[in-house]
């Protein structure tokens, strides 16, 4: 497995919850699946066995009426500090598929960390994708849309501090 270290997104974001809060609400299927996505979407968490070598698979609906399903494998699993894992695009049934754009030239697996810190009141939340093994034009698609990307996961963001707000 080799990475791009040249090519990696990270964003964070402070939230006002706790860590564990935090942690629940990206390891629990019905919470993750309410928030995880763009603006817009919504989303279904089809298997979640969130432990080292667990599988998570979902389906993301767009406001078009189609549909893309993507997967992630556990590596990495210590509540509630850090989630590492591979993440993929998938088919209906979660074997890796190529993404639906860029006619399919975009990374078929990107490492995702994904750390949980207390930051005063709240908890620091930490994404990095990085992708694994991509082809040049794929990494080259990665860092290009990397604009994308902050607004792509900023709205998942917005979307999960609303869940926890709504909890007041």
């Amino acid at each position: 497995m080799t990475t791009d270290t040249e090519a990696r997104f990270v964003i964070t974001r402070t939230f006002a919850a706790s860590r564990e809060r935090l942690w629940e609400a990206w390891t629990d299927p019905a919470q993750l699946a309410a928030w995880n996505g763009p603006k817009g979407t919504t989303g279904i968490t089809l298997a979640a066995d969130v432990r080292p070598g667990g599988l998570l698979h979902w389906r993301m609906d767009v406001p078009d009426g189609g549909s893309m399903w993507g997967r992630a494998s556990y590596s990495e699993v210590t509540p509630p500090a850090r989630l590492v894992y591979v993440q993929s695009f998938s088919d209906e049934t979660g074997g890796i598929a190529r993404a639906p754009f860029f006619d399919g030239r975009w990374p078929m697996e990107m490492l995702t960390e994904v750390t949980f810190e207390e930051d005063g009141a709240g908890t620091r939340v930490t994404l990095v994708w990085t992708p694994l093994d991509a082809e040049p034009d794929e990494t080259a698609n990665f860092i290009g849309n990397i604009p994308s990307m902050h607004g792509g996961w900023g709205g998942s963001f917005d979307r999960l501090a609303a869940l926890l707000a709504a909890e007041g």
